[in-house]
């Protein structure tokens, strides 16, 4: 476990006691919406009509995911994938994320594995891998709180000891929910009424003995008022610990980074040269031949602590650190996996109540409310820059100085690079706490068959962020240009070079801790109407209509040092704040075609169209035709068209400029800075054209010809942009479901084709640097004044990137289509057992990427950090009294390295397929008290080699902790 993690324990007392006021204040609620023996059907209906609605009850309608229409027969016209509670439970997993995460249909979202700079303990959904904030989260039907700016949802604030089951639909459903549901919508459905007591938890290890997770949920209900009324509480805590990047054996290969920013420091010759007699000179002393360390713009010098100098590159020589930090090409290895971690640790409590009442009854009154609670850490590398130091610092150890006095100009400033770990550990601590307060009345209305529902809810997340080992810039030049090295200023002053150590003088003058503060609200108000409107001779024409209005605002304030950018390594993150709001009409409309005739057991089609008018975008329209065609009673198809919406979120539109660090990758891979002497693109048949934009770029003429990026990855900057527009898109799908009756068999075979315009969103530092190297031929000019290049800030002294702007803006398209398939099967099995087996798959035929409209367009199916090809996940359960085994197999594809995709020619290998085994189980000793048990990654396989970098995977895809066991129980009483 991390040394520094310090998580604290926090009893959920806050929540304990909002829960309770707002019980207190919750409107009485139905227990049923209509007299169980009324009929849906029409007393004068005839025919096949009168057939398909007499039994029909509004007690026993269905509402289907993707649409607001009830009906007793209706079925998804939308590809549907469900998930069970069992299933759920099944994974061993402590987030509903980490167990959807395994269905095809999802790419990578927010996890536990991003543990980095900007990890946060938050998990999200991605479906289609076209983004989290292109599908749409719901519980029973209604919006969650969102999250983050991006009006995302961390799926982990939902109560999952109350959790049902899970539906997932893909494509469009905007015209049904409003904006967000482009690539689909996972909608989460909750127990509607719990008695007792039950006590659930879990446990959770990795074999490494690491990564320990306890999960206590305990849930209370029961019905009150003669069983009017029903009331339930949930209360959860989670802990999770992390897990050390160096923890694995995998990962200790990783060398960590391959750049000169070292705690001891570097010095870079750069274009004021010392000379060749000095440099002899001084390494002489170590047993140096002359030459041994030759003199050019890009030999780094490094300090030992004893004073003593060492040739970090060009060769290494007379290192005297620990061993094994210069690998054998000399490039200076600072492993800076040291501080890092795999696993984000958290931890999380979570309160969900809710209050049903019957009023009279036809009406009923409803309130829920839901509270989430959640702590995590993450560590980093310490904060690095190039420092100019005056040669009048009394620091500078007396074998530099003789190389300084030879220099050119001995008098100028030096350039010093230097990570600051002696500020450290620098650690990202957040706290987020978010609910949401929802009340409201539904009812029957005989005259329509239908029902009615009116609520609103308000909701609201509040993140408080504290940075601690943040370097002052103003203080680190004072210290570093004082005459007296800023003993003045601090008991010791500061030395940087070799191992610096602080007084704690120095220390409480040049670190700090920086804080922020992120407040997003939601507010709701939304009114449904549903029911019949006439008869035809297939059935009964069945529609819904609604109004809504919605608000979402944020509100970020920065300190003072974030505000004026007065942090080593992070530009300026002023504050800022903005909100939208939006008026919404829709109708849906159910019409029944035909019924029992020949080839054609029902028909039905389905129309619906959304008007929204958002007070920054403008009014947008939506719309639905799809179609349910039952050949016979064990064999339909199913299909539609939808135009689909996403309004701008207020961070995508008033987000001040916000930095992260990005890795652009290798020009060995075909990425990276094709400045790099090393650059194919320099040996090439536009060498000329790619050198004089260098050299227009920012490249130090007299660095050219030896220029060589040693970083690989800089600062990335973006900000918010009021003037976009929403996204567009078109989705068709088309299916085929047989249920065969009496076999215990279903299966579920879709195509999707799901196109995305006017795409918002922020290029990647690796997009922006091929785009303006004409890579894509995005600069067929090579022109320093083209867009992209307009992106890139070189530094001045050594041509190395700085910072790479990012901003938002509408781009080109996304497109993906592919088929999924779900299929289940159970049955008898000896004597008296049960055998289930089931599968969900798909195949990804494309992914196109179009960076800007008009511009080339790029397939990453099958690509390393999209969606693999291929990906299944499968099961087999048997069931044999109390007891329960199964085994799951979990399926991704081979796959290519991304660099292929603009450079074909790359070598990097392609990595192979993989298989994951799973295995659990459980027995039931009684209704009351049963365990459950079980091993994943049970042959305990180790994550792929991606790229060229030893250690180096895509952690979200593959299993990178090794084998987990999971045991839990749970008790009612």
């Amino acid at each position: 476990m991390n040394g520094y993690l310090k998580v604290a324990r926090r009893a959920p007392l806050r929540a304990l006691l909002t829960l309770t006021i707002a019980q207190a204040l919750a409107l009485p609620a139905l227990a049923q919406a209509m007299d169980s023996d009324a009929t849906a059907g029409d007393a004068d209906s005839a025919g096949a009509a009168t057939e398909r609605q007499a039994s029909a009850t509004q007690l026993d309608a269905v509402v289907v995911t993707g649409s607001r229409i009830s009906r007793l027969d209706y079925e998804s016209s939308s590809p549907l994938t469900t998930v069970s509670r069992e299933i759920l439970d099944e994974t061993g997993t402590s987030t509903i994320e980490e167990a959807l995460n395994q269905l095809p249909q999802l790419g990578l979202g927010a996890n536990k594995a991003n543990a980095g700079w900007g990890g946060t303990g938050q998990a999200t959904l991605n479906l289609r891998g076209l983004g989290a904030q292109r599908n749409l989260v719901l519980l029973d039907g209604r919006r969650l709180q969102p999250s983050t700016t991006d009006n995302v949802v961390d799926v982990n604030t939902i109560p999952a000891a109350l959790i049902e089951g899970v539906e997932i639909i893909s494509g469009g459903a905007s015209a049904v929910y409003g904006s967000d549901a482009i690539a689909g919508v996972v909608n989460v459905r909750l127990k509607e009424r719990f008695e007792g007591i039950r006590l659930d938890t879990q446990f959770s290890q990795y074999a490494e003995g690491d990564g320990d997770t306890s999960d206590v949920a305990v849930t209370f209900g029961g019905n009150f008022a003669d069983d009017r009324g029903n009331a339930v509480l949930s209360f959860s805590w989670t802990d999770r610990q992390g897990v050390d990047f160096m923890a694995r054996d995998f990962f200790r290969k990783n060398p960590g980074g391959t750049d000169f920013r070292i705690q001891t420091g570097t010095y870079e010759l750069g274009a004021n040269l010392p000379t060749q007699e000095a440099v002899d000179q001084v390494f002489a002393q170590y047993g140096a031949a002359p030459g041994r360390v030759p003199v050019s713009p890009t030999t780094y010098l490094g300090f030992n602590d004893d004073g003593t100098l060492f040739a970090a590159n060009k060769g290494p020589f007379n290192w005297r650190g620990p061993e094994g930090q210069l690998n054998d090409t000399g490039t200076q290895l600072n492993n800076l996996n040291q501080y890092s971690l795999i696993q984000v640790p958290l931890e999380r409590h979570t309160a969900f109540g809710r209050v049903n009442y019957d009023i009279t009854d036809s009406v009923q009154a409803y309130s829920q409310f839901s509270w989430s609670g959640l702590h995590s850490y993450v560590a980093a590398e310490g904060g690095n820059t190039g420092i100019s130091v005056p040669v009048s610092n009394p620091f500078i150890p007396d074998d530099l100085r003789t190389i300084l006095a030879s220099r050119e100009n001995p008098d100028a400033d030096f350039r010093l690079h230097k990570r600051f770990q002696e500020a450290g550990p620098r650690t990202f601590e957040r706290d987020f706490d978010s609910w949401q307060f929802l009340a409201g009345a539904k009812g029957s209305l005989d005259a329509i068959n239908g029902s009615w529902d009116v609520y609103a809810s308000k909701g609201s997340t509040r993140v408080h962020e504290v940075n601690n080992g943040a370097v002052v810039i103003e203080s680190l030049n004072k210290l570093i240009t004082a005459a007296d090295g800023g003993a003045s200023l601090c008991a010791g002053g500061y030395n940087p070079f070799g191992l610096t150590v602080l007084s704690p003088e120095c220390r409480s003058y040049l670190v700090a801790a920086t804080v922020s503060e992120t407040v997003f609200e939601q507010e709701v108000l939304e009114a449904n109407l549903q029911g019949g409107l006439f008869d035809l001779p297939a059935g009964e024409v069945r529609f819904a209509a609604g109004l809504g209005w919605r608000r979402n605002s944020y509100d970020f304030q920065s300190d003072r040092l974030l505000q004026q950018g007065g942090i080593v390594g992070v530009p300026a993150k002023g504050s800022s704040n903005g909100s939208t709001g939006v008026k919404e009409a829709y109708v849906e409309t159910l019409v029944p075609l035909l019924y029992d005739k020949p080839l054609v057991h029902s028909l039905d089609v389905g129309l619906a169209y959304r008007y929204s008018d958002y007070d920054v975008s403008g009014g947008v329209e939506t719309y639905k035709v799809d179609f349910n065609w039952a050949l016979t009673e064990s064999l339909r198809l199913r299909g539609g068209y939808q135009r689909a919406v996403r309004a701008p979120s207020v961070g995508e539109l008033y987000v001040a400029a916000e930095t992260e660090s990005n890795g652009y990758g290798l020009v060995a891979n075909g990425q990276g800075d094709q400045c790099d002497a090393s650059s194919p693109l320099r040996a090439g048949s536009n060498a000329a054209q790619i050198e004089a934009l260098c050299l227009a770029h920012g490249i130090p003429a007299e660095l050219l010809a030896t220029y060589v990026d040693t970083q690989r990855e800089s600062l990335a900057t973006r900000a918010g942009n009021t003037g976009l527009k929403p996204e567009s898109a078109d989705t068709y799908t088309f299916g085929v479901v047989w249920t065969p009756e009496g076999t215990g068999f279903s299966l579920a075979v879709d195509y999707f084709d799901i196109s995305v315009e006017d795409v918002i969103g922020t290029l990647g530092s690796s997009q922006v640097l091929a785009a303006c190297f004409n890579q894509d031929g995005s600069n067929p000019g090579y022109s320093v004044d083209n867009f992209y290049c307009a992106q890139i800030q070189r530094n001045a002294e050594t041509g190395r990137i700085d910072n790479i702007d990012k901003p938002t803006f509408n781009m080109g398209s996304l497109k993906t289509n592919g088929v999924d398939a779900q299929l289940d099967w159970q049955g008898e099995f000896g004597n008296g057992g049960k055998l289930g087996v089931g599968s969900v798959l798909s195949w990804v035929d494309k992914y196109e990427v179009q960076s800007v409209e008009g511009g080339p367009v790029y397939d990453y199916a099958g690509f390393v950090g999209t969606l693999p090809t291929w990906k299944v996940t499968s099961h087999v359960r048997y069931a044999q009294g109390p007891a329960s085994v199964g085994l799951r197999w979990r399926y991704i594809d081979a796959m290519e390295h991304s660099s292929k995709v603009l450079n074909p020619g790359s070598t990097t290998p392609s990595i192979d397929a993989f298989d994951y085994f799973d295995l659990f189980g459980g027995w039931k000793f009684s209704e009351r008290f049963a365990v459950k048990a079980g091993i994943n990654n049970l042959l305990d396989k180790g994550p792929p080699q991606v790229g060229g970098t030893p250690g180096s995977t895509n952690n979200s895809t593959y299993d990178i902790y090794g084998r987990q066991y999971f045991v839990g129980f749970s008790v009612k009483l």
